[in-house]
């Protein structure tokens, strides 16, 4: 299945100098960093070229969940696609580059629009660190989006059991940690216009003359 169409403001181009994401006309421009990291060590601006636009799809994806599981449809298409292993990561049956041998071909890899949320939150929020000597397991925002990733796993076995109750009570318990994991990673709440539309999740490029990251 191929990634869902991308919004107008998810469309992001490349980062101009000095740290801001080069807007596309009529979009506000996002920077690649806020203040609070200005003259510290960071790993963040990266992190954000790296995960926001994967972070970001699959908020809105999860919030695409909210209406029907709230009305007991937890079989509705947007519940079943946010679990569904249907993105394909790598095609099957394409040649490796540099081998002569015939059984050098790919194996077609997929992952689900929730797999793919879960990793790339929880290596955005390993990156909110200021001190190359942090460890990343005892960050706040790290513990928080682990223990949101356990909670949604129990939602997905409820839909999978069909247990509807459950599935309800769960997804505002998961919901209520997104709502605290966002600003954490500088991100827009839950109700911004940014959850409204799909975005591109591929890592944006930031470049300076001819370099390039």
């Amino acid at each position: 299945m191929e990634e869902e169409a991308v919004g107008r403001r998810g469309a992001l181009g490349a980062l101009g100098i000095a740290g801001l994401w080069a807007p596309l006309a009529g979009s506000e421009p996002a920077y690649a960093s806020g203040g609070s990291t200005a003259g510290k060590y960071s790993t963040i601006p990266s992190a954000k070229r790296r995960f926001y636009g994967r972070v970001r799809q699959g908020i809105y994806a999860f919030l695409s969940m909210e209406k029907p599981i709230s009305a007991g449809n937890i079989q509705d298409e947007a519940v079943m696609t946010f679990f569904a292993k249907d993105i394909i990561k790598q095609k099957g049956g394409e040649k490796v580059k540099g081998c002569q041998f015939s059984e050098c071909v790919t194996k077609e890899k997929r992952t689900s629009r929730w797999l793919d949320f879960k990793i790339s939150a929880d290596l955005l929020a390993s990156a909110f660190r200021y001190d190359s000597s942090d460890v990343a397991d005892y960050l706040p925002q790290v513990k928080l989006i682990r223990a949101f990733a356990k909670k949604v796993e129990k939602m997905e076995a409820s839909i999978a059991k069909g247990d509807t109750e459950a599935a309800k009570s769960q997804y505002q318990v998961c919901k209520n940690d997104l709502a605290r994991y966002v600003p954490m990673v500088e991100l827009a709440n839950l109700d911004a216009e940014d959850y409204t539309h799909a975005w591109d999740t591929k890592p944006q490029v930031w470049c300076q003359g001819s370099f390039c990251v």
